[in-house]
């Protein structure tokens, strides 16, 4: 009798857009057959080598180097790396004779996805944002398919034939709380809660714009905001609330490990537009302010943003517009205007794919055989 291949590799690093949903989608096949063996497979130096340990999986190392965008010397080194990165990458393959390749994106991913398709084996490219990296537009080309998030991305697939709408892989615990024993639970039951969150890192301008908003409601009980700071910018962000003495309705935290819950709790989200962000907000059907990160590479949280602001699932802010009261009348908007608050949570809703987990998972054990 023959045997199943249920070895799977998955690539995909650099940042944590490209590594949580690789392991939301690698959780989800180990819970539904712990015989499935995945390897990961990284970079040293991305965060990929800290989170992946983290999560129970192995992790194999290769050399690469993101390209640089203008020509330059150093992308002779980049070339010389890359070259080394593909034969390691074919030796790790060669070595676990997986069933597939699922790659995510990032850098670490080319040499890998050029490596299975001189093996023969197949190759899932997943997509998170509504604009693909410059990876995924090159894998795109000779993978077998290509899943997106957004709709408004596959128009830079052109040239792939299998292109599946997935959405993006989330927590499954993002699921697990409904708003009034989150609300209980966090201590804010009767209230509306804003839940403003700045990314991992944080975000000083949101901050302080944050901090600000809170000190303009003071003298509403009924509306409470939670704020998480990023643990760098924790300290700067409690002081600038003491000097405005703006603390009486606002809760500051330097990151929220609970976060499913607090984003059970919260009535209004304000938030980066990174993708598992975004799809989480969705999954919820939370009305959102988007703010997005102008620090990022292609903009690409702004294209996130732009993709939910033209179906009317939320608004969009730039961060050059905190300095200015927008913030204020969005939020007040949203929590004074019941019409606008319920439509926008309906298209929220409509736009979240909760199952894309299950989906992208499903695909994937196409492939075991």
């Amino acid at each position: 009798m023959k045997h199943e291949n249920k070895t799977l590799i998955f690539s995909g690093g650099g940042t944590g857009g490209h590594i949580y949903p690789a392991i939301s989608v690698a959780d989800f096949l180990k819970k539904s057959d712990e015989n499935i063996n995945i390897i990961f497979v990284g970079t040293k130096d991305g965060l990929e080598a800290k989170i992946v340990p983290e999560a129970g999986y192995k992790i194999e190392f290769i050399e690469v180097k993101g390209l640089k965008r203008q020509l330059t010397v150093k992308n002779v080194e980049v070339l010389i790396k890359f070259l080394k990165g593909l034969k390691q990458a074919k030796k790790i393959l060669k070595r676990y004779k997986p069933a597939t390749v699922f790659v995510t994106g990032g850098y670490v991913s080319l040499p890998v996805a050029f490596a299975a398709k001189s093996l023969g084996i197949k190759i899932i490219l997943h997509e998170q944002n509504a604009f693909p990296g410059l990876a995924t537009r090159i894998i795109s080309r000779f993978c077998d398919k290509v899943l997106i998030s957004f709709e408004e991305s596959r128009k830079y697939f052109k040239k792939s034939k299998d292109i599946i709408l997935t959405g993006n892989p989330i927590r499954l615990e993002i699921l697990n709380y409904n708003q009034s024993q989150a609300k209980r639970e966090i201590g804010v039951e009767g209230k509306t809660t804003v839940l403003i969150v700045g990314g991992s890192r944080g975000a000083e301008n949101l901050n302080s714009a944050a901090i600000r908003l809170a000190k303009s409601f003071e003298g509403n009980r009924d509306v409470h905001f939670i704020l998480s700071t990023g643990e760098k910018k924790f300290d700067d962000a409690k002081s600038y609330a003491k000097q405005l003495n703006a603390l009486t309705n606002i809760s500051l935290y330097p990151y929220i490990m609970e976060m499913p819950k607090y984003l059970a709790a919260a009535d209004i989200v304000v938030s980066r537009g990174g993708a598992i962000a975004i799809s989480e907000i969705t999954a919820l059907g939370k009305p959102s302010i988007i703010v997005p990160s102008p620090y990022v590479v292609n903009n690409h949280q702004e294209y996130n943003a732009r993709a939910l602001e033209r179906q009317g699932a939320c608004f969009v802010l730039l961060e050059n517009e905190l300095e200015e009261d927008k913030l204020k009348i969005l939020v007040e908007r949203l929590i004074y205007d019941k019409e606008l608050y319920t439509s926008m949570q309906k298209k929220s809703k409509n736009l979240g794919r909760p199952d894309a987990t299950e989906n992208i998972a499903k695909i994937i054990r196409e492939y075991i055989k």
